[in-house]
């Protein structure tokens, strides 16, 4: 095989140093980052997925404001906050213009160009995983001080999903997720100012479910085709899942921590195929797009 594609697969974190509008560090090691234009040429996204299994000192410097935070800034493109983990593994404070909000897994936060916004996690449980993962819209995170005049809105509330929304079935999807369809966090049928669709299937496996995977019982797409670019963040505990990933006629098996861009027009699918009990991970895709369409393959010959 002649793996190329292996150029849209990121596999593990690369920690920057500083980011700006951002202050102290994520476990003394920087920034993490799993996507970005500098990683993959076709990318038009950046991804910073600040998650963890939390211990007593990792809780510690939480709770006292020792860990990496982002300070009030804005973009000239729209950013989303994913807020993942075993419920309630950690507490994250948002502000968005001049609202405060204070939110658990699993929740998301979409934030329109222009609108103040600032993050900072306040609380983590001891042994479980969970955290923040950013996700900016555009080639290079550039943050930029809150200007004399933000942009206001009325309300953000409703910029806030604060938990899952399943659906029944999906195009070109099989199966299902522990029995209950398919799990979307955010959409624009959610959030009116969505550009994007977040498919978050996170889970800790219990034998049950490791079994079910092992099998090939739970929920995958079949291979098809956007008219949008992709992404599929493979997120949780090292190794806790392994994904299998085809790209055009090529596979590839990704572990956790991973993420994988589809620019659009590639043949894509994707299948959970191992899951080690008592460890959280899985597979999120993010679609770039209002409404998430897919397309058979033979559209694209």
């Amino acid at each position: 095989m002649s793996n190329k594609y292996e150029h849209l697969i990121v596999r593990g974190i690369n920690w920057v140093d500083e980011l700006s509008h951002h202050e102290g560090s994520i476990n003394g090691k920087g920034f993490p980052v799993l996507m970005s234009n500098d990683l993959v040429d076709e990318a038009n996204v950046w991804v910073c997925p600040a998650l963890m299994k939390a211990d007593k000192k990792v809780s510690q410097a939480i709770e006292t404001g020792m860990m990496g935070k982002a300070t009030p800034h804005i973009h000239d493109e729209d950013e989303m906050y994913l807020i993942l983990g075993e419920e309630n593994s950690a507490t994250v404070a948002v502000t968005l213009g001049d609202d405060y909000y204070e939110i658990t897994p699993p929740s998301a936060v979409y934030i329109p160009k222009g609108l103040p916004h600032s993050i900072q996690a306040i609380k983590a449980l001891e042994g479980k995983f969970g955290g923040a993962c950013p996700i900016y819209f555009g080639k290079e995170y550039i943050t930029k001080p809150v200007p004399e005049n933000p942009l206001k809105l009325e309300s953000t509330k409703h910029l806030v999903v604060d938990s899952i929304q399943w659906i029944k079935d999906l195009p070109h999807h099989e199966g299902s997720i522990n029995g209950k369809g398919f799990p979307v966090l955010m959409s624009n049928d959610l959030v009116d100012e969505a550009n994007v669709w977040v498919c978050p299937a996170l889970m800790k496996a219990d034998k049950k479910v490791s079994q079910a995977i092992e099998s090939g019982m739970m929920g995958k797409a079949v291979p098809h085709i956007h008219d949008e670019d992709e992404m599929y963040l493979i997120l949780g505990e090292d190794n806790a899942a392994t994904i299998k990933v085809t790209l055009g006629d090529e596979e590839y098996e990704v572990t956790t921590p991973s993420a994988v861009y589809i620019p659009n027009g590639l043949p894509h699918s994707i299948q959970a195929i191992k899951a080690l009990e008592g460890k959280f991970g899985g597979a999120c895709p993010i679609y770039f797009g209002k409404e998430y369409i897919t397309k058979p393959i033979k559209d694209n010959k």
